[in-house]
C-alpha cells in the first residue's frame, strides 16, 4: 500500500472511526502474520510530514485492532522508538483469545522504556494496549481503557516541544 492509498484511510473524530470500523467489518478479514512495523512506519511518515509542513497543530492517533500474536516484535519496537518523537499515539485493541503478552511489552506501563535494536530508547510512551477480554469481563469500560493514556501522551508531546495552544480571539 502506498502513502497515497494510506491517506484515504484517515478519519476525523469518533464518527469517522466508527464509520471506518463498520466498513472494515465487511471488507477485512483478520489473518496472520501479525505485522505492526509497516503500519506504524506509515503512520509515523504521515505524522512526520505534518512537521515538515510546519504544521505543529496536528496530532495523530493510529488505532490497531488485532487478533493475533505479533510476529515482528523487534521491527515494531524499532518503529515505535522512531515514532516516539512524533505527534502520534497508537491505540491497540486485542480481540479473541490470543496470548497478548507481547502487546504488554509495547505498552510501556510497567515502567520499562522501549529500546530499539540499535539501543535507542523511546522518548515517551506512545502505546495504549487493551485486551477486549478484560473489557467483556466487566472490569473496565472499553473506551475508558483505550483512551486512558491518550491525554498524557498528547501533553507529554506538546510540553516537550513547548507548543502553546492557539487562543481564539472573539470579536
Amino acid at each position: 500500500m502506498s502513502l497515497a492509498d494510506f491517506l484515504n484511510y484517515q478519519v476525523e473524530g469518533v464518527d469517522g472511526i466508527m464509520a471506518a470500523y463498520a466498513s472494515a467489518l465487511h471488507n477485512v478479514s483478520l489473518a496472520g502474520p501479525t505485522l505492526f512495523g509497516p503500519v506504524i512506519n506509515m503512520a509515523a511518515e504521515i505524522a512526520g510530514q505534518s512537521l515538515s509542513h510546519d504544521d505543529r497543530s496536528k496530532y495523530f492517533v493510529l488505532l490497531i485492532i488485532t487478533d493475533g500474536v505479533l510476529t515482528d516484535l523487534q521491527e515494531t519496537k524499532d518503529a515505535l522508538v522512531r515514532a516516539s518523537d512524533l505527534p502520534l499515539s497508537i491505540l491497540i485493541v486485542g480481540v479473541g483469545g490470543a496470548d497478548f503478552t507481547q502487546m504488554e511489552i509495547l505498552d510501556a506501563d510497567n515502567g520499562c522504556q522501549l529500546e530499539s535494536s540499535t539501543g535507542r530508547v523511546a522518548t515517551r510512551d506512545i502505546v495504549q494496549f487493551v485486551p477486549m477480554r478484560e473489557v467483556h469481563s466487566g472490569r473496565i469500560s472499553a473506551v475508558q481503557a483505550l483512551l486512558e493514556e491518550l491525554p498524557g501522551q498528547f501533553l507529554s508531546y506538546v510540553r516537550a516541544r513547548d507548543i502553546k495552544p492557539r487562543y481564539l480571539q472573539v470579536a
